[in-house]
């Protein structure tokens, strides 16, 4: 709720109201694919804890893995539809041409890296399903708080609107490298279990 008070906060101070409807818009359609994959991880995770549990490390890479494979799937139909179709998905929530001209320069720049969320929702409700939920904890809040807040505070200054819709896949390149880093660390952790 934090960061979309910030974001509205911004939109309203470098494009008005029509650039928070113009959020509204795009918040809507990426929430949407993010909740496809959500319900992905969520039938993951069962299989996921249950052959961590019996040390079939095997098993919990390959689930793992074609739950990556799902999720940036999924997110990158969402990419690829918003980013040549962006006009035609604006229009499914208003007739107003300016609102739609605002949302297709917004959409087509917040999607810049949204194939790879779908990755990063999956690794880190993963990490919940092994037990490890204050990495888990710690993934959700990167995207969204620690790198998401100082781009929203910084980036508008410099850019003004552009500024906004750039912090957002500024902050999912960031996460993207963290949690890259976060599930190496554990797959070495993995060599050393018996399978």
């Amino acid at each position: 709720c934090a960061i979309v008070i910030i974001i509205n906060n911004s939109l309203q101070e470098y494009g008005g109201d029509m650039a928070i409807g113009a959020y509204g818009i795009i918040n809507r359609l990426l929430t949407l694919y993010v909740m496809i994959v959500l319900g992905l991880t969520m039938g993951m995770q069962p299989i996921v804890g249950y052959n961590f549990g019996a040390q079939k490390i095997d098993r919990v890479k390959q689930t793992l893995r074609l739950g990556i494979i799902s999720g940036v799937v999924i997110t990158s139909s969402g990419f690829v539809i918003c980013e040549f179709f962006p006009h035609a998905v604006s229009a499914l929530f208003t007739d107003s041409d300016e609102l739609i001209n605002l949302a297709v320069e917004g959409i087509r720049l917040a999607v810049l890296m949204f194939p790879f969320v779908g990755a990063q929702i999956v690794i880190g409700n993963f990490f919940q399903s092994i037990g490890k939920a204050k990495i888990s904890i710690f993934l959700s809040l990167t995207r969204q708080l620690l790198y998401l807040l100082p781009c929203l505070l910084l980036f508008p200054q410099w850019w003004g609107l552009k500024g906004v819709w750039i912090s957002m896949p500024v902050a999912d390149t960031i996460a993207t490298v963290v949690t890259a880093i976060v599930l190496v660390n554990q797959f070495r952790k993995f060599k050393h279990v018996p399978n």
